[in-house]
């Protein structure tokens, strides 16, 4: 290949518009590839590469950082419950040092709260555990819980961050997804344990554990029976 055409092969990182489908980035991307710089064009280029690197600098903190190593608590500072066979502790992240600490970021000021989750299977058989049927209940409202893709979405809403770096995105999520709690199966005398996200109103970010109950529901023990645990927080 020649400097001429190694020259036509030079294109700027591409940056997502955050309400872009996914079929939408790959298209820009596909079209990115596909604009190379004419020749008298290569000063105005190179200056778009600069510049690109440089908002890609920027860019790239603002994501959600996920806690590392995961957070750890003492065993005295988890609320705790157990029947049918099923322990249960939950300990809720609060106050702005502790979200600062384990996210790098005040989390209830954009509407999300966090809970870390150990449950421990004492059971002859295995139990299946189904986080996205918990309910947080803060007054009256009943909160359901969110998915990993819902908290990226309201921590890019709540910073009104409109364009981002999908490299970025996908690492914070991949690095977000060993410190989450998983559904499934949990086998006899295992153990399993993650964070647990919800959404409140914003308004409340200083005040949301005070009163509030989690409610573990639907963990399933065998074919025909199944448990709710809830803890006041």
């Amino acid at each position: 290949m020649t400097g001429r055409e190694k020259e036509r092969f030079r294109f700027p990182t591409v940056w997502m518009y955050r309400g872009w489908s996914r079929t939408a980035q790959a298209e820009c991307a596909l079209f990115a590839c596909q604009l190379m710089p004419a020749r008298n064009m290569r000063r105005r280029w190179q200056t778009a590469v600069i510049l690109a690197a440089l908002v890609g600098l920027l860019a790239s903190c603002a994501t959600l950082q996920a806690p590392f190593p995961a957070p750890s608590f003492p065993q005295g500072e988890l609320m705790r419950a157990g029947q049918d066979g099923v322990d249960i502790g939950v300990r809720p992240i609060k106050g702005e040092d502790e979200y600062l600490q384990w996210f790098d970021d005040n989390l209830p000021r954009i509407g999300v709260v966090a809970l870390w989750v150990e449950i421990r299977n004492r059971r002859a058989h295995a139990i299946e555990l189904r986080p996205a049927n918990w309910i947080l209940r803060v007054g009256d409202q009943n909160l359901r819980a969110m998915t990993t893709s819902e908290v990226f979405e309201r921590y890019y809403h709540g910073h009104h961050i409109r364009m981002y770096s999908v490299g970025s995105d996908r690492t914070a999520r991949l690095n977000m997804d060993p410190v989450v709690f998983h559904p499934g199966r949990l086998q006899p005398t295992l153990k399993r344990e993650g964070l647990v996200f919800f959404g409140i109103d914003p308004e409340m970010a200083s005040s949301w554990h005070s009163g509030a109950t989690l409610f573990l529901r639907d963990i399933l023990l065998d074919r025909h029976s199944k448990t709710t645990f809830a803890i006041a927080l």
